[in-house]
């Protein structure tokens, strides 16, 4: 993971993207043991292409020829990890790519997206993976509700919140 980030980082350095920040299942270890995932979701964002990038083309070029990536399917293969590149593609991911936080991982920095905002994109997107996930958060009591209330408040989600606190 750490050589993934050192290539994302240099991509930035290269401006072959502007910024980048990992979502999904691999941000969500940072808070919480026990979740597995198959990808790395990388949200990347250029504003020298569009407000957020949406031609990935000269992205997986570069990966390509410079680090031996392959596509596979919906992935990239990097460093043998399949990579999965998303733009934000709603209010809420555009808000949760704005509000990324830096950690450390290993010896190396990196921007994730904040935990409650990766439990309101899972709360928007009701899988039943994500239902899990949720579950093991509201057991552990990591999160900081009154955040997530202010974040599911504003993008129209408290009622989907509360269905899924009820079916427990």
């Amino acid at each position: 993971m750490d050589r993934i980030i050192r290539i994302l980082d240099e991509m930035v350095g290269e401006r072959i993207i502007d910024d980048y920040a990992i979502g999904g299942a691999t941000a969500l270890a940072y808070y919480s043991d026990n979740i597995l995932t198959e990808d790395i979701d990388v949200f990347v964002y250029s504003t020298s292409r569009s407000k957020f990038l949406i031609d990935l083309s000269p992205l997986y070029e570069y990966l390509v020829k410079t680090k031996n990536a392959r596509a596979e399917g919906q992935y990239i293969i990097l460093e043998g990890f399949p990579v999965q590149f998303l733009v934000p593609y709603d209010d809420l991911s555009k808000e949760a790519f704005s509000n990324s936080i830096t950690v450390l991982y290993g010896d190396v920095k990196v921007r994730i997206f904040d935990l409650e905002f990766l439990m309101a994109i899972m709360i928007q997107l009701g899988k039943q993976k994500y239902r899990e996930r949720l579950r093991r958060l509201i057991e552990e009591n990591s999160f900081d509700e009154k955040k997530l209330q202010a974040i599911l408040t504003k993008h129209t989600l408290g009622k989907k919140w509360l269905d899924f606190q009820r079916s427990l």
